[in-house]
């Protein structure tokens, strides 16, 4: 019996992925997949049907994010600590909203200072 069930909708130029079920492993490396395979600009995942939510398969799911580039993703139905556990892997959920911005913010940054010996 598989853990969780992921489910496409395309609404308009979103492509909408319902996650149910266990969120583990085995379902974060499929998602993974069709995030990288989806051909639409704009993508949502809901896991607000999760009844449980492996902290692995955060780590698989953020790899993925990061590396759709040019792609807005919209989390929704995570808690706090899937929240700062995205964080943690380097995917921040708001900057996934506006990619444009994060990557304007970084460069506008002060560059750090170097030490010289």
């Amino acid at each position: 019996m598989p853990g969780c069930s992921v489910e496409r909708e395309v609404i308009g130029s979103s492509a909408q992925y319902r996650v149910s079920g266990k969120f583990e492993g085995a379902c974060a490396w499929e998602l993974a997949g069709r995030i990288e395979k989806e051909s639409l600009g704009e993508i949502a995942l809901d896991f607000s049907q999760c009844d449980e939510f492996v902290d692995y398969g955060i780590a698989v799911l953020a790899s993925a994010l990061l590396g759709a580039h040019g792609k807005v993703v919209h989390l929704k139905g995570l808690r706090q600590h899937q929240l700062r556990l995205f964080k943690y892997f380097g995917v921040d959920p708001d900057e996934l909203l506006h990619p444009e911005a994060g990557a304007a913010a970084a460069a506008e940054a002060p560059l750090p200072a170097s030490e010289v010996a």
